[in-house]
């Protein structure tokens, strides 16, 4: 079975190239802007490199075609900072694109496609009480119309072509070495500063709850995800959240304080960067359909970060 993964050297990207690896499957297929493998540097043996501009719809096209992916996993897009300062290229690369990957998928044969969405896809009116999967969708940015846009043409293909489209709405990701502003993204600059003896502000509030998953747990839920069952995959889109209860800005704050006590963390909220009010999850149907379950606490992230970072 050949396996083709878009943003196969991003954060998510590599950590899942990394998994199928460890698990002896191949052939592995990794697609990209940078010639360079990064996080992936010392796996370079065992996967395939491709060029891949999700902008340029002949080279979509050529990569598709030549792998012929049995397995397909789209993790390739403009993320949300750089989306709102380009709304032009991100729609180019994740809505053009997209359309063009997922019928150059069809034409391929492509039996599966696990696709990366967002909790961007709700947008920041949320009301009260926990998201599902089937609240209502509202983006308020670019990336996030995107993210609607995919997963509803997903199921338009399952529906009408049986390629078996899975995505995951993930929550704000966690980890090491992210260099991409998102107004989420202090939830994993806080550990990294301080684990670097480096001090951090937090551009929001401390009572600030936004849900949250280390990107170990992310690569390994799509993983998971694409091994379930066909027959058990009812939801299609799911919600999937870390570790809960989902703490807040200021009990992140202290958590990284037990683990680096002399760590410089101080809050001066900035209103263009504040999340509305609390984004809590409910990922029961990933829970109860295919068995999700995140293993990495929030300790354990910290500790995690830490040891990478040192």
């Amino acid at each position: 079975m050949s396996t083709l993964i878009t943003g196969g050297t991003g954060f998510i990207g590599a950590e899942i190239v990394r998994l199928l690896v460890e698990a002896g499957e191949g052939p592995i297929h990794v697609a990209q802007r940078s010639p360079d493998l990064g996080r992936l540097a010392d796996l370079a043996d065992d996967v395939e490199l491709h060029h891949l501009d999700l902008s340029d719809l002949d080279e979509v096209d050529r990569v598709i075609e030549s792998v012929a992916p049995t397995r397909f996993f789209h993790f390739g897009a403009i993320l949300t900072g750089p989306g709102e300062q380009d709304p032009q290229a991100l729609l180019q690369a994740n809505a053009v694109g997209f359309i063009r990957v997922i019928e150059a998928a069809r034409r391929a044969g492509t039996d599966q496609m696990i696709f990366a969405s967002s909790i961007g896809t709700y947008g920041r009116d949320l009301g009260a009480g926990p998201i599902d999967d089937l609240s209502l969708q509202r983006p308020n940015t670019i990336y996030g119309v995107t993210k609607v846009l995919g997963e509803n043409l997903g199921a338009y293909y399952r529906a009408k072509y049986g390629l078996d489209f899975r995505s995951l709405r993930y929550p704000a990701i966690v980890g090491p070495g992210v260099t991409t502003w998102s107004v989420a993204q202090y939830t994993s600059w806080m550990i990294e500063k301080a684990a670097l003896g480096e001090p951090f502000a937090v551009w929001t509030k401390p009572e600030t709850v936004i849900a949250l998953m280390y990107y170990k747990d992310a690569a390994r839920a799509a993983v998971e995800l694409a091994a379930a069952p066909k027959d058990q995959i009812r939801t299609m889109n799911y919600l999937v959240d870390g570790p809960r209860p989902t703490p807040t800005a200021g009990e992140l704050a202290d958590a990284v304080r037990r683990h680096i006590p002399d760590a410089q963390i101080s809050f001066e909220p900035d209103p263009k960067s504040l999340l509305a009010g609390e984004v809590r999850l409910d990922d029961g149907a990933a829970r109860q359909e295919w068995g999700w379950e995140p293993s990495f606490s929030v300790d354990r992230m910290i500790e995690d970060i830490i040891a990478a970072v040192s």
